[in-house]
């Protein structure tokens, strides 16, 4: 990303698996995807606000 010139912040959801996104919207979810999910959704949001 650097060499390409793209801005980025990596984020790493302690607990959350690999499809959180998804894992986090079941009714058996563990505290880690929900949590994951619902702050990754936030940051979506905000970054499609400033286009």
């Amino acid at each position: 990303m650097k060499a390409a010139g793209k801005k980025y912040e990596p984020v790493i959801y302690k607990g959350a698996g690999h499809g959180f996104m998804r894992e986090g919207e079941m009714p058996n979810a563990n505290e880690a995807n929900k949590k994951a999910r619902d702050d990754a959704w936030t940051r979506w949001k905000t970054l499609l606000k400033q286009l």
